[in-house]
């Protein structure tokens, strides 16, 4: 069997599905969206951060493999260096976030929201005019560390 290609004059409806999909916890569909979108415009800006979203979305869902790496080569296909920048903050973000749930990554998920506040810093700099979403993603991550009383990782030398 082979895969039905969309019309490229749907792309925007198809992509509006995905980020419906995406808004319903279910992130392997809006990805498929994306893929057909690929299919018919392998460039597609809009696609691209819906996938990257659909992607990092999976950090949240237990059993799921997810695919790091390709993460960060669709992330390094954005044409926009704020964009490039702010969803690496994103990806950084949601890792450490899931690194929350367990206990024993604490150390691990301070140093993933530092790495993540770091890139939205950058973000925030070459941001459009106007544009808020680096500074309301930093503030959550330091929030985020405040209320989990995160720290930094312990020095091996510091444990005896």
């Amino acid at each position: 069997m082979e895969y039905h290609l969309i019309h490229k004059d749907t792309i925007g409806t198809v992509l509006d599905k995905a980020r419906q999909y995406r808004s319903l916890n279910e992130p392997d569909l809006a990805i498929s969206i994306c893929i057909d979108v690929f299919a018919v415009d392998p460039d597609n800006q809009d696609a691209l951060v819906v996938y990257i979203l659909a992607l990092t979305d999976q950090c949240s869902h237990g059993g799921t493999k997810v695919q790091y790496q390709k993460i960060t080569e669709i992330i390094a296909r954005l044409e926009s260096e704020f964009h490039r920048t702010y969803y690496t903050g994103i990806f950084l973000e949601r890792k450490a976030r899931a690194l929350l749930k367990n206990p024993m990554s604490q150390s691990f998920a301070y140093e993933g929201l530092m790495e993540a506040i770091t890139q939205y810093k950058i973000s925030e700099k070459i941001a459009p005019k106007h544009c808020s979403d680096p500074i309301l993603r930093y503030n959550s991550c330091l929030r985020t560390i405040e209320k989990e009383h995160l720290q930094p990782r312990a020095e091996f030398d510091e444990l005896y």
